[in-house]
């Protein structure tokens, strides 16, 4: 049997590979001006002088983070071994050589590995770690073995040796075994590749050198020259000196595994006419991977066959003291074909032999002749006798290759803590040359699917996060090896996603996944599974409700799973954020507990989880506040409010009765500690502690902390007695009668209310409280002065009060009275108010005209109280109309309050003449035959100032011309008789001329005027009217009869007062008299009659002289009743008619004397009522008519001259 070479590849870390992603989706990498780099890389000091290398974690936020080199703790920010350290933004920490007083490199003590942990320190095992290489001059990126062998039966055999330098381009390079060098480079200059290396990377000055190997079992043998005898590992140097000025020398060792002794006992185990099987002592299972036999024939080799594995050795069966009768080893798998100790073939690979005493012993071995195949797996021994009947049994893995022997997990060592961290192992063991592993992965199982776990897959989920660790050699004997997975659990089901717990009843389920050997010997692949989170309730506790409670403790219960699902539950308490307490309560059946040591008065949210080997999901929180220690404190006013400096308060403080209250309870009074002596007991549970506090001085607040000690834990509650900052602003008093003061300040929004002191005399004093910002003192002394002080009040009064003094009395009178601005409009009026003692709250400004006629104008002008100012002054406007233009006035101002007005104050003042007259002249009245022409004055306030004349505007329709007087009169001359005229007449100002008066339209002697003196005697049905004959009569025109006209009043008015509107000719009943008396029957009796007489001439009638009166009731005696009554009525009518008769003689006789009618002419508008005004009435002036006059006699001229003397004596004549 020739032995073969089985090699073995120890180096240290990988090469600088560069990652073409950019900076990465995920994983911790370095970064260098723009390139990312993988675990392992190196750095060239010039390189990082000074553009940063950065350790960069994806989505991480900086908690901590760290560089440490071979100098230590590089700090951050910070330097080591001219190192310096700067955080980047994110999980970004960065370090560079900066230039430093023209110094720029490495200092020798930081020369080597760095080690940067992101995001957090270096001693959390769940950080994310990788390493660089800072190095100074030049460093040894890699050496390694290439192109080994792929068929182990072939000799010789050939590979290469790789160094590759990176750094300082001038160096020496050198590669040897033992003492024998197998390359040697001196003088190297990268600049000039002087050595001939291959350049991998230009900027970095990265070359790599080559060694060719060939072994020949015996020799090693370099480039063809080079020689060097070996007998088991061999061990290669790769030898950098990378400053040839100050050799400083760099070693990189390499190791190929290769057997140092063959194989002993080489024996002959059977034979047949084809094959011949033989056996061995194989070596230790870390010396050999496998073994290789060589069968020859003369001198030609017939076969070389590889043997995989080192399990040559035996596996013995044990049963001591006892007698192998038969025993037996039995497949598993199949159950009925057990192992034939004597013949192997592909379908029975395994061989066995025994021993029969002191112990029954069956030792299993592989002859390794042909492979194992499908027979691997679980194998049973059964001593002492086969399976059949056996008591005793043993099982045994046999396997090809590689084997999960086991797949556990590290649960958390605290069942109370979240977020849950537990470590999956798969613990690999057989073939130790992992040059043969293909792949070893963990999956995660859910439902029917199944996802690989990597590094991209643990970070950034929301609930877990995980970490995959590196192959942990175990032990080399048997090729076991350690693949960790580590999964932090925040404890809630995760429901979607490709974790989703929904199809595995809350577990956790993980798979390991192992594929190992060459692919030309039929590689096996293991699976394994483990449930991680059997252990794992995949619903909450329900019900989580409070059971009790006290000042320290909460008792709370719920709804047990069922018992197979618990093994427990953990009970977690926070306050706000923090977490109070976390109690692990053991059983599935205990569901209440008592949490102890908590704070009184505190609210704490509780949750309860159950478990097993993980923490279920949580229930829904409940809020829960333990009993305080001091339930309350509060105050009490003792006294009133009222009493100022002698207010007192008491305090009350309710604790609760786990206390000493004469002990436990103690108060601050505005910082200074007193005793607590009076406490009673209100009930089992609670204390009441009570103190008296006087404020002292007014104006100070009072803050009164309890305090109450429990379990070593001051607890305090306070209340402060506030006193506001100072007493109210604007107070103001205001006098409502005789006896009553009206308080009033501005309301403050920190007081609760006010205090009001008020004195007279300096003897009486009261004092009243309101919470109003006003308030009324009554049943005050008349003509008296108080003073009243407002204090304020929260819960004590202010340090200090607002005074004001107020007198009760009238204002005194205004002084330096003024006008100005005088218009037609306006005037303004000043003067200057009462002194400060007075109580003012109005002014009284009136405006009285001269005219009588005309109203005052009266404004009232209120004022606010104390008026601060000293003179006031207010402009007094008419609402309508000019301020009677050109009039003199009187302006009065009275001070006033409620008590009452002062003594007027008055100037006078004209107004500005600023128009015409408004008004017009009225009762224009023309009295003939002199033909005077007079008329009332214009109202005064329509004057507008001093009227100096009027104007008489005269026509009808063939002439109109004016006339002017300064009088209220004026003689018309020229007017003709028989013709009508229209006259107005206007009056005038120094400004202009008014308006004219509606005209009067005169006629001059046509028909007679109105009758005059007219009366009636009234009865039930019937009425005597009697009148005096017309003032004026035509000339040649005498009076033939009389009309009267009557009928009942329509307009329901007065019976006393009539005017032409009521009397209607439609309805009047008409009749005749020739004599100046009528009596006209059959009327209604208590009826309103109205009767008109005019005279009838043959130019026509006269104008309608009117009379009302009202008949009698019923109950009068009427004529027709008594011969008594027609007595009377006959005198009466008998005494009427004499009347008549002198009236008659009179007139006749008038006539005779003058044989010519005087021309008295009358006013054709004028009219007679019974109820006229004297001053209504204008006085009437005969006077002859030039122009139609013709020469009269003496004694005509007498009579005229009669008719001069007055209208009365010419109507008697």
């Amino acid at each position: 049997m020739i032995s073969a070479l089985a090699l073995s590849i120890v180096f240290l870390l990988s090469v600088s590979e560069v990652i073409s992603q950019c900076p990465p989706s995920s994983g911790i990498y370095l970064r260098h001006n723009g390139t990312c780099y993988s675990n392992g890389s190196y750095f060239h000091d010039e390189r990082i002088s000074p553009t940063p290398l950065e350790c960069v974690l994806p989505g991480a936020t900086l908690n901590g983070g760290k560089w440490i080199g071979p100098n230590g703790t590089v700090p951050c920010p910070g330097s080591n071994s001219n190192v310096f350290c700067t955080v980047g933004s994110g999980a970004n920490l960065s370090v560079h050589i900066p230039i430093t007083n023209n110094y720029l490199y490495l200092q020798i003590p930081g020369d080597g590995w760095y080690k940067c942990c992101l995001p957090t320190d270096c001693s959390d095992p769940n950080t994310n770690i990788i390493f660089a290489n800072i190095f100074r001059f030049a460093q040894i990126e890699s050496f390694t073995v290439a192109d080994l062998p792929s068929d182990m039966t072939v000799y010789p055999q050939e590979y290469k040796l790789s160094c590759v330098k990176i750094g300082y381009r001038a160096y020496d390079m050198s590669m040897s075994i033992g003492n024998n060098t197998l390359a040697n480079y001196t003088g190297c200059s990268d600049a000039s590749n002087t050595c001939s290396g291959t350049v991998l990377v230009s900027s970095t000055y990265t070359v790599g050198y080559t060694a060719n190997i060939t072994w020949d079992g015996m020799t090693v043998i370099s480039n063809g020259s080079s020689n060097q005898s070996t007998i088991g590992d061999q061990m290669y140097h790769c030898n950098l000196l990378d400053n040839p000025y100050h050799a400083h020398n760099r070693i990189r060792n390499l190791t190929i595994k290769v057997p140092a002794s063959a194989p002993s006992s080489l024996t002959e185990v059977k034979k047949t006419i084809n094959s011949i099987t033989v056996s061995w002592t194989a070596l230790d299972s870390s010396d050999a991977d496998g073994y290789v036999v060589s069968v020859t024939s003369d001198t030609d080799t017939v076969q070389t066959v590889q043997v995989e594995g080192s399990i040559a050795k035996s596996i013995s069966c044990v049963l001591p003291g006892t007698s192998l009768t038969t025993g037996q080893w039995v497949r598993v798998a199949d159950p009925d074909d057990p192992v034939d100790c004597n013949i192997d073939n592909n379908n029975d690979p395994l061989l066995c032999t025994n021993v029969t005493s002191p112990d029954a012993t069956l030792s299993l071995y592989y002859p390794a002749i042909v492979g194992l195949g499908s027979q691997e797996g679980f194998y049973k021994c059964c001593l002492p006798t086969d399976c059949s009947t056996a008591n005793h049994s043993i099982y045994v893995n046999i396997f090809r290759w590689a084997e999960i022997a086991e797949v556990t997990v590290d649960l958390p060592s605290d069942i109370t803590v979240l977020p849950q961290t537990y470590t999956l192992h798969a613990i690999k063991v057989g073939e130790p040359n992992h040059v043969y592993l293909n792949s070893a992965k963990w999956y995660y199982e859910y439902g029917s699917n199944s996802v690989a776990i990597t590094a991209g897959l643990c970070s950034g989920r929301s609930g877990y996060s995980c970490s995959i660790g590196n192959e942990v050699l175990l032990h080399q004997s048997n090729g076991s090896y350690d693949y960790a997975l580590t999964v932090t659990w925040n404890g809630e089901s995760i429901t979607s996603g490709i974790l989703s717990q929904s199809n595995n009843n809350g577990d956790h389920v993980y798979r390991f996944y192992l594929h190992f050997g060459l692919s030309i010997y039929v590689p096996v692949m293991r699976n394994r599974y483990i449930s991680v989170t059997v252990s794992a309730p995949a619903t909450a506790p329900s019900s989580l409700t409070e059971v009790s409670k006290t000042a320290t403790t909460i008792t709370v219960s719920w709804t047990a799973l069922d018992s197979s699902d618990v093994d427990g539950y953990v009970v977690n308490v926070t306050s706000d954020t923090d977490t109070v307490q976390t109690v692990q309560v053991e059983g599935s059946s205990n569901n209440t507990i008592t949490l102890n040591g908590l704070r009184g008065g505190t609210t704490y949210n509780i949750t309860v989880r159950a478990y097993q080997q993980l923490l279920g999901p949580a229930s829904s929180s409940i809020s829960v506040q333990t009993l305080p220690v001091i339930n309350s404190i509060n105050w009490t006013l003792v006294s009133s409010i009222t009493q100022l400096n002698n207010i007192q308060y008491c305090i009350d403080c309710l604790t609760t009765t786990d206390i000493n209250p004469s002990t436990d309870v103690y108060w601050l009074v505005n910082g200074v500690m007193k005793s607590n002596s009076n406490y009673s007991s209100i009930d089992v549970l609670t204390y009441n502690n009570t103190l008296l506090v006087y404020p002292d001085p007014l104006g100070v607040s009072v803050n009164v902390t309890c305090i109450a000690m429990i379990g070593g834990v001051n607890y305090s509650q306070s209340v402060i007695l506030h006193a506001p900052s100072g007493p109210p602003n604007n107070v103001r008093g205001f006098i409502l009668n005789a006896t009553s003061i009206k308080m009033k300040w501005a309301i403050s929004s920190e007081t609760n209310g006010y205090v009001i002191e008020y004195t007279t005399g300096g003897v009486t004093r009261n004092v009243v409280s309101t919470s109003e910002d006003e308030i009324v003192l009554t049943n005050l002394s008349p003509m008296s002065t108080y003073t009243i002080s407002v204090y304020s009040y929260i819960d004590l009064p202010s340090v200090n009060s607002t005074v004001t003094v107020l007198k009760f009395d009238v204002p005194s009178p205004v002084t330096s009275l003024s006008v100005s601005n005088v218009s037609t409009t306006g005037i303004t009026v000043k003067w200057t108010i009462p002194s400060s003692d007075n109580y003012v709250t109005y002014y009284t400004i009136s405006y009285t005209p001269s005219c009588p006629q005309l109203s005052s104008v009266i404004a009232t002008v209120s004022v606010a109280p104390h008026q601060s100012t000293t003179t006031y002054s207010y402009t007094l406007m008419h609402a309508h109309v000019d301020l009677y233009s050109g009039m003199n006035c009187t302006v009065t101002v009275r001070a006033g309050n409620v008590l009452g007005g002062s003594d007027p104050k008055s100037v006078y003042k004209d107004t500005l003449l600023s128009k015409a007259p408004t008004g017009v002249p009225y009762s224009l009245f023309l009295s003939q035959p002199n033909n005077n022409l007079t008329w009332n004055e214009v109202k005064c306030f329509e004057r507008n100032g001093l009227i100096t004349g009027y104007t008489v505007m005269i026509s009808n329709s063939s002439i109109t011309y004016n006339l002017t007087s300064t009088e209220r009169y004026i003689i018309l001359n020229d007017l003709v008789f028989g013709t009508e005229y229209n006259i107005s007449v206007a009056a005038v100002n120094s400004v202009g001329r008014g308006p004219f008066s509606d005209p009067i339209v005169i006629r001059i002697g046509i028909v007679p005027g109105p009758v005059g003196s007219v009366s009636s005697i009234m009865d039930t049905t019937w009425a005597v009217i009697s009148w005096s004959v017309p003032s004026f009569i035509p000339h040649d025109y005498p009076i033939i009869t009389y009309e009267i006209g009557y009928h009942i009043l329509q307009s329901g008015g007065s019976c006393m007062k009539v005017d032409d509107d009521g009397f209607n000719t439609e309805i009047s009943q008409l009749l005749n008299s020739s004599n100046a008396l009528i009596i006209i029957t059959d009327l209604n009796d208590m009826s309103c009659y109205i009767f008109g007489v005019r005279a009838y001439t043959d130019k026509g009638y006269g104008e309608w002289t009117l009379i009302a009166n009202q008949t009698l009731p019923p109950c009068f005696p009427s004529v027709s009743d008594t011969s008594n009554s027609v007595i009377g009525l006959g005198l009466f009518v008998s005494l009427l008619c004499i009347l008549l008769t002198v009236s008659i003689v009179i007139h006749i006789f008038c006539f005779i004397r003058k044989n010519l009618k005087s021309p008295c002419i009358i006013n054709k508008q004028t009219k007679y009522y019974t109820d006229r005004a004297d001053d209504d009435i204008s006085m009437q002036a005969c006077e002859p008519y030039e122009m139609h006059r013709t020469k009269l006699s003496e004694e005509d001229e007498g009579v005229y001259d009669e008719c001069q003397a007055s209208p009365e004596d010419c109507s008697r004549q």
